[in-house]
């Protein structure tokens, strides 16, 4: 599933979504994880939207913030 689609519009603005996405998809990468259904990029994907509400919209920020998020014990 994209990240794009699960995000309401107007929220965040075009520069924001492609740093969004890019995160998505480099935390993807960096956790091996191929299976777009799998339930785990669903969390991905809510996690990289939650860390960006916060205001600091950059790749590798959010791509830390979500494979922190999913991979705590």
């Amino acid at each position: 599933m994209p990240i794009r689609g699960m995000l309401d519009a107007g929220v965040f603005q075009p520069r924001e979504i492609d740093e969004m996405s890019a995160a998505f998809e480099a935390t993807l990468a960096a956790l091996n994880l191929v299976n777009r259904s799998d339930p785990v990029t669903t969390l991905i994907a809510k996690t990289i939207i939650d860390c960006a509400k916060t205001g600091k919209i950059e790749r590798g920020r959010l791509r830390d913030c979500a494979i922190e998020a999913v991979t705590k014990h």
